[in-house]
């Protein structure tokens, strides 16, 4: 039986890194992989925490990493011990992001320690790489290329989800080549509900969120006389809140919508919190308050959207929004293509290359993003074959077919073979 101890970022800790992490080991479980995590103290860290404050988990959960900055090499040591104290033969597998793994330096420092503690058969997933910065001619940004000449040599096998970092990746350190593997992120595959059900869902949710709020629960009124009406299209965005998304144009574009379409109503619809507060990130959140009206047809709900719910948010809306300045990977994108919800975006990084094989709009220029979007509300049978390629890719890269991926990049790696191709690199 194949046997990976996995360490990242995990429920009830809310962040996407965690959220991958959990559907990829509850697919490889199911597929009847041994695995363990190894993850933070979620009280001990920035991010919120889910309202339930316990995931259950068939497979053991140990929160020994004291901190985003703290790491405690020993510790995690005792941990893989703890896990499978009579085996030695296991894949260690690092979930790799920079918003967690925050003290860089004591991070290639603990790859060492690994190294010198004889601890084998180390992957990493790169999450947060770019391939498009200008600050190199890899398109890596400076940090990263320093990061991976660092951390390189303590790796034994490096997993990317793009073509794009793959190539970056290549090209910057080419004798590395061979420990590069392309396993493209899990899409999580849900029952399949119309919109009007989705949006039912929705408005009862929220309705149910803020129950002692009067402003609140006026919006959530007003929002529901008007999304189920025939005519109108709901255009907008949901999860955390970050200026790097530019949630704030959704206002203006249905401004500009309106007056293009004037027989329909177009409402912006955004519901997020904030991932961990900074002063830039509550200066942001402000802006979006200020935006709020109701009168206007712009809504914005401060509040978690739960996991069993993300899904359906998206799938409340006619088109999501996805014009950012970073575009890096998204786990909301993987479950917009899970549901069917329709995405047009920009055709930047990661996002952008996997918008274009799912058959999603990715646009170059923000023109062009207005003028695609005004093309769909137009033409609304473009959005039914859209739908269908997005089906394809779905159906193609969903969490069962990529834990498999896992599972035989393990097996080859603890046997000595040659790694396999799995989601190419062409």
């Amino acid at each position: 039986m194949t046997k990976i101890i996995f360490m990242s970022a995990f429920p009830p800790m809310i962040h996407g890194i965690g959220s991958y992490t959990k559907y990829l080991v509850d697919a490889l479980y199911k597929k009847g992989c041994e695995c363990g995590i190894i993850s933070f103290d979620p009280y001990a860290c920035e991010f919120p925490i889910m309202k339930e404050k316990k995931v259950e988990c068939e497979y053991p959960v140990l929160y020994t990493i004291p901190s985003c900055y703290d790491y405690n090499f020993n510790l995690i040591i005792d941990s893989l011990k703890n896990l499978y104290r009579y085996e030695d033969n296991y894949v260690f597998w690092i979930q790799q992001g920079d918003s967690f793994w925050r003290n860089r330096l004591k991070f290639v420092k603990m790859l060492k320690f690994f190294k010198k503690k004889k601890v084998e058969n180390i992957i990493v997933t790169h999450h947060t790489l770019n391939f498009q910065s200008p600050e190199t001619k890899y398109g890596f940004k400076k940090w990263q290329c320093e990061l991976l000449e660092n951390e390189l040599p303590y790796i034994d096998v490096n997993t990317v989800f793009t073509n794009g970092v793959y190539k970056a990746f290549t090209k910057a350190f080419p004798e590395y080549r061979d420990k590069i593997v392309l396993i493209r992120h899990g899409v999580p595959l849900y029952p399949r509900i119309s919109q009007e059900n989705a949006k039912k869902e929705i408005i009862s949710w929220l309705e149910s969120e803020n129950e002692l709020n009067q402003d609140w629960q006026k919006s959530v009124e007003d929002l529901n006389s008007k999304i189920f009406e025939k005519n109108t299209i709901t255009f907008g965005d949901i999860g955390f809140i970050d200026d790097r998304k530019l949630s704030n144009i959704i206002y203006p574009i249905i401004k500009l919508l309106q007056k293009r379409f004037p027989e329909k109503i177009i409402i912006g619809l955004y519901i997020g919190t904030l991932s961990f507060a900074s002063l830039k990130k509550i200066s942001y959140l402000q802006r979006l308050k200020n935006l709020h009206n109701p009168e206007n047809n712009f809504y914005f709900f401060e509040t978690y959207v739960p996991e069993h719910l993300f899904a359906k948010s998206l799938r409340a809306l006619d088109i999501i929004h996805m014009w950012q300045k970073d575009c890096r990977q998204s786990g909301k994108l993987a479950h917009a293509l899970g549901i069917g919800a329709t995405v047009v975006g920009r055709n930047i990084e990661g996002v952008g290359e996997t918008l274009k094989m799912c058959g999603y709009p990715a646009l170059n220029a923000y023109e062009d993003f207005l003028n695609e979007i005004e093309r769909i509300i137009a033409n609304s049978e473009s959005k039914d074959l859209m739908e269908k390629s997005a089906s394809e890719y779905a159906k193609t890269y969903n969490w069962e077919n990529q834990a498999l991926k896992h599972i035989e990049l393990a097996e080859s790696l603890i046997s000595g073979k040659n790694l396999p191709l799995l989601d190419g690199c062409e």
